[in-house]
């Protein structure tokens, strides 16, 4: 199974890739959620409470209301100043996915809580009331999360993995192209308005001898002895543009794992060379599967509503109540 890298543009959605957070200065920077496990197909019936969550912060359980939870999760994944419909959808998937992780049950990691604070395995989480108290205003995203109170997506009943992420290309990537698991509401969508985003194109360089020190930890077995331009051979890529496997230095490595290792901001690469350096040229932020924040600023721009937004990246999902 593939390593998770799930991205969004709040302090939750760049795992393992997202550059130095400055917790809640100003607009929230890129970052990720990450379930512990791939989304699968067939997910757990949705039975039992799910009024109140149980976080752990700063490795201390806090149980707390749910829609407080969410207002907490929503304040950290998305600007105030979205188009409400935007934040709404964004509620909504932060609201299905800790019911998805509270239905999952707890993980070995913090089996004394259903989620927890860090992004790099859960997701973010801004405390509204110290926020709101220190001159931060979080009304559009309180109201959001009033509007939408209670509101989850399902798939034949059960919550869904309403995964999402900053921006993709012009496509989502589809689950299984990025996590092996084919999902019947993970496929790709046409998602525009990703070049509102200020970083939609950006570039990494790697220096010749960084790179083969990076490589040489990561897969010993692959040969990066000659020039930089022969480095990288035969790449699969998604029907979306992400690359799913290339040859690197004679050995078949995923786009994940390239992404990691070198912190790019997705698997939507292309590379050119100089005899010392390599730089590689990514669009999009995150793995690109689901929700597309960006994607939904644009949609609730063209008048769209949270219910058509969620539909469109969600497909043959229901929304409903938990």
């Amino acid at each position: 199974m593939r390593k998770l890298l799930l991205t969004g543009c709040g302090l939750v959605m760049a795992l393992y890739l997202a550059p130095a957070l400055l917790l809640y200065d100003g607009e929230p920077e890129p970052s990720t959620t990450a379930p512990a496990s791939a989304p699968t197909a067939t997910e757990t019936a949705l039975t039992g409470d799910y009024s109140t969550v149980t976080i752990l912060i700063d490795n201390q359980p806090t149980t707390l209301p749910l829609e407080d939870y969410v207002a907490g999760v929503v304040a950290a994944e998305i600007p105030n100043d979205f188009p409400l419909d935007a934040i709404r959808a964004q509620a909504v998937a932060a609201r299905t996915y800790a019911v998805y992780k509270m239905a999952s049950g707890r993980p070995a990691a913090h089996p004394e809580a259903d989620v927890c604070d860090d992004y790099h395995h859960c997701a973010a989480y801004r405390d509204i009331a110290v926020e709101t108290a220190s001159g931060s205003d979080l009304s559009r995203v309180q109201q959001a999360v009033q509007d939408t109170e209670g509101e989850i997506l399902t798939y034949d009943g059960a919550p869904i993995a309403a995964v999402f992420h900053c921006v993709s290309g012009p496509r989502t990537e589809a689950a299984r192209d990025v996590w092996g698991e084919d999902v019947p509401y993970l496929q790709s969508v046409v998602s525009p308005g990703g070049t509102a985003y200020s970083d939609y194109e950006a570039a990494v360089t790697v220096s010749a001898d960084d790179f083969r020190e990076k490589v040489a930890e990561a897969f010993p077995s692959a040969d990066v002895s000659g020039p930089p331009s022969d480095w990288f051979k035969a790449s699969v890529r998604s029907d979306a543009g992400g690359i799913i496997t290339v040859k690197l230095g004679g050995v078949t490595v995923e786009g994940t794992a390239v992404r990691e290792l070198f912190g790019l901001q997705s698997t939507n690469f292309t590379i050119t060379t100089t005899d010392d350096s390599i730089t590689f040229h990514t669009i999009g932020y995150g793995h690109g599967v689901g929700l597309s924040q960006y994607g939904a600023k644009y949609m609730a721009e063209q008048n769209a509503s949270y219910e058509e937004i969620l539909a469109h990246y969600y497909p043959d999902t229901v929304l409903g109540h938990v």
